[in-house]
């Protein structure tokens, strides 16, 4: 694949900033896609940055000065304390109709997963997600998919032939999808009959204020993740003024950027996306300089995970085998060492075989087990696999 020809180069103009040394920042070890240096081999990279803005919704200038000022925002601030090889690829190219684009995104997707690249995406619609999802499909895998959003939108307008991106994975085509998550929906935007659905087909959903005080319960979540998405809608208008359906209440800065690290963290996740940037309603670009740290911190993230999982991965782990129903059933469950992190046992029987699948818990999910209690992410996906 020529990714010339499905990106456009990136034009803009970076003025470093005097509070650190120039070859201290993110600038100095980024190769970047331009006119004057095309996209030659991308392989042994590990992070790639795409931008995505779609033609045909009719904002596109806008998109594309917002996307560079992001830029400009994340090679300004300085460099990490460990290696790291990043590709900005550039910006897609819309095509001449919108599925253009989003096969476009689909293959780019595929190749990158196919030279273990992660892509790190930045748009102005969270319509990016779907094609995102469609890369999976390409190999067959069943995901678990998180979505950081203060909505949950599965939704389809008739009269619109329109349909958002959770309704065309979640109803339409869930033949990849295993777990969906939301992370830090408001109550006041989601009818309980979505909430309901999601229950019914064994999905999660949690509210912001069971997060924000529960905020150890998500990095279990990311990290069985495979793919992120992170809707900027999901932040406070007073953190973050870029967004087209802005409300006082969502995260703070400090919070969607430690959930971003969470997501670099996960040695399994192979895609980030951050949707939905209107640069028309930023103040001060202070939403552009939010999506940038939001993106150091996730590349921070992956620059300090550690790969562990107990059925595959050397280390030391305690095993603790906890009863339930006076015996008559049990939850396996596991526990780092090094890390204090914990995993439970899911066994699934099909086709007269017995295969051990392990989920991330915390140790609250342990003790509840341990006072007779299955925990809820257990049941749901011993419900899928069995």
């Amino acid at each position: 694949m020529n990714l010339n020809d499905y990106f456009d180069p990136i034009d803009m103009d970076i003025e470093l900033t005097e509070s650190n040394d120039v070859k201290d920042q993110i600038f100095s070890f980024v190769k970047i896609h331009s006119k004057e240096h095309t996209i030659r081999s991308i392989e042994g990279f590990e992070l790639a940055i795409l931008g995505v803005v779609n033609k045909h919704s009719g904002k596109e200038e806008e998109s594309l000065i917002g996307l560079n000022e992001i830029r400009k925002y994340f090679y300004q601030l300085t460099g990490f304390s460990k290696n790291v090889k990043i590709y900005d690829l550039g910006n897609l190219k819309s095509g001449n109709t919108p599925n253009d684009l989003v096969i476009g995104l689909r293959d780019v997707i595929v190749e990158l997963f196919s030279l273990n690249i992660i892509p790190i995406i930045i748009g102005d619609s969270e319509d990016i997600l779907y094609p995102n999802y469609m890369a999976y499909q390409k190999f067959d895998k069943e995901i678990n998919l998180v979505s950081i959003d203060s909505k949950i939108r599965i939704t389809e307008d008739r009269k619109k032939s329109y349909k958002s991106s959770l309704w065309k994975i979640i109803v339409e085509n869930n033949d990849s999808l295993f777990n969906f998550y939301n992370i830090g929906y408001q109550t006041h935007f989601v009818s309980s009959k979505i909430i309901k659905y999601l229950a019914d087909q064994l999905h999660f959903a949690y509210r912001l204020g069971y997060i924000r005080n529960n905020l150890k319960e998500v990095e279990p979540v990311f990290r069985d993740a495979d793919l992120i998405g992170l809707n900027i809608s999901s932040i406070r208008q007073s953190d973050a003024f870029g967004q087209s359906n802005a409300s006082p209440n969502g995260y703070y800065g400090e919070e969607i950027c430690q959930l971003a690290r969470y997501a670099g963290m996960s040695s399994k996740l192979s895609s980030f996306g951050i949707f939905d940037y209107n640069q028309q309603f930023d103040i001060n670009l202070q939403t552009a300089h939010l999506i940038a740290q939001i993106m150091w911190y996730f590349v921070d993230g992956f620059l300090n995970k550690i790969n562990e999982y107990p059925l595959e991965t050397e280390g030391e782990y305690k095993k603790f085998i906890v009863n339930i129903n006076n015996a008559e059933n049990e939850l396996i469950f596991y526990k780092s060492e090094k890390t204090n992190r914990w995993w439970v046992e899911v066994p699934s029987i099909k086709k007269n075989f017995t295969k051990q699948f392990l989920i991330s818990c915390t140790y609250d999910d342990y003790l509840e087990a341990g006072n007779g209690d299955i925990p809820q992410k257990w049941l749901k996906a011993f419900q899928k696999l069995n």
